[in-house]
């Protein structure tokens, strides 16, 4: 008889726990304990965004010394490099990934109410604001993923990898654009997507814009904690100015906020449930949550959410229609919740823990993704799925803990 899922969670949480202070190989040493999204086999670094969902789950199993481990080592590489490494491996020296940092920061401190580790925080998320700032702007006001510079053998291996991910007969431009658009894709997270396709760098997406809101908002909760008034208005300020341009290039005739295309001037038409960040981040008003709430059956099932709604743009994308990720479905009922939607927030949280129930009893394990529109793991791949921790348990655990208040 297989044990319970929650049994299952207490004996692998612990498998993911790596230390590793010093450099071996491509991996890079960090200072503290760190966790890994799988207990063996892929993904044996720690990742910039994963870790923000785990580090969920983690705080609601008690384990915020861990959490904050992570975050402190996400610290160490904002000084050590000017940002947030995709995970801890010299290959992912050229991006970073979505800015949750701030976020975890928050969650946090909350527990904690530790005012002497925000001030050694404080500073590295100023540091990481400025990364974003002057490396990935644009002419628009709004930011972008992409990436830093690439040698010829790495340009040339990243066009490869994306080519090989969409399919070798869609256009992906030259060897430069190809490499770039690959980079700029997994510093997105959603490696590879139809929303971008291969020319993410082109974009200012509706999930980042809504982060870096996200960010300058708790940098004005905690510089307001830290008794630097000033500091906290200005902050308030920025994140002001980013909304007010989010609904001036995002926003569309629905209400709904949508990517934009900064060089063909144009939002896209694929509808995803990176247009519930803005609700989960608290920039969006009542008006437009209710915008996204009545959106919700282009990708709702009887599963949980699709990443994109259903669309013909050419190639293979494992962020895309029929899957559903862990993190996309935090995002889109959080969002909801925060909005006073809580029926629609608990029917997604319930149908998605289901899932993950019903494919635990299945195969034994908790996956990186499913098929959302079947109910099982036979999603679209673009490397052979991994059992997988992180995220999957973050989000059950949160879900969990909601069904039961």
């Amino acid at each position: 008889m297989r044990c319970s899922i929650e049994e299952y969670i207490e004996t692998n949480l612990p498998k993911c726990i790596r230390e590793n202070k010093e450099d071996k190989g491509t991996l890079i040493g960090l200072p503290y304990p760190y966790i890994v999204p799988c207990a063996s086999g892929a993904f044996q670094e720690m990742y910039y965004w994963d870790t923000y969902f785990t580090n969920k789950g983690l705080i609601l199993c008690g384990n915020v010394e861990q959490a904050r481990n992570n975050i402190d080592n996400m610290c160490y590489m904002i000084e050590k490099y000017g940002f947030v490494l995709n995970g801890n491996r010299t290959t992912y020296l050229h991006n970073s990934q979505p800015p949750f940092l701030s976020m975890m920061a928050r969650d946090v401190y909350e527990v904690t109410g530790d005012k002497e580790w925000l001030k050694k925080v404080y500073p590295a998320l100023e540091k990481e604001h400025a990364f974003w700032s002057e490396k990935r702007g644009s002419e628009i006001g709004l930011n972008r993923y992409d990436c830093m510079p690439l040698q010829e053998e790495e340009r040339r291996n990243a066009a490869v990898c994306l080519r090989e991910r969409i399919g070798e007969d869609v256009e992906c431009g030259d060897e430069e654009a190809a490499a770039r658009g690959m980079i700029s894709a997994g510093e997105s997270g959603w490696d590879v997507n139809p929303r971008m396709s291969s020319r993410t760098y082109e974009y200012a997406p509706a999930d980042l814009n809504s982060l870096l809101y996200a960010m300058e908002d708790n940098l004005s909760f905690f510089a307001a904690e830290l008794e630097k008034q000033k500091e906290s208005e200005d902050w308030k300020s920025l994140g002001d100015d980013r909304a007010a341009l989010c609904r001036k290039y995002l926003k569309n005739a629905e209400g709904l906020f949508m990517d934009y295309h900064i060089t063909d001037k144009k939002q896209t038409s694929i509808f995803s449930a990176a247009s519930f960040y803005p609700l989960y981040c608290g920039m969006a008003t009542q008006e437009e949550a209710e915008a996204a709430k009545n959106a919700l059956p282009r990708l709702e099932t009887a599963y949980g959410i699709l990443t994109c709604e259903k669309n013909d743009t050419p190639g293979n994308y494992q962020w895309d229609y029929p899957n559903g990720w862990a993190p996309m479905q935090l995002m889109v009922a959080g969002g909801l919740l925060r909005y006073g939607y809580r029926e629609d927030a608990l029917r997604i949280a319930g149908k998605f823990t289901e899932t993950l129930e019903r494919c635990y009893e299945q195969t034994g394990h908790l996956w990186e993704k499913y098929n959302i529109l079947e109910g099982n793991i036979e999603a679209v791949n673009e490397y052979e799925m991994p059992a997988m921790m992180g995220w999957t348990f973050g989000v059950y655990r949160c879900f969990k803990s909601w069904q039961d208040r």
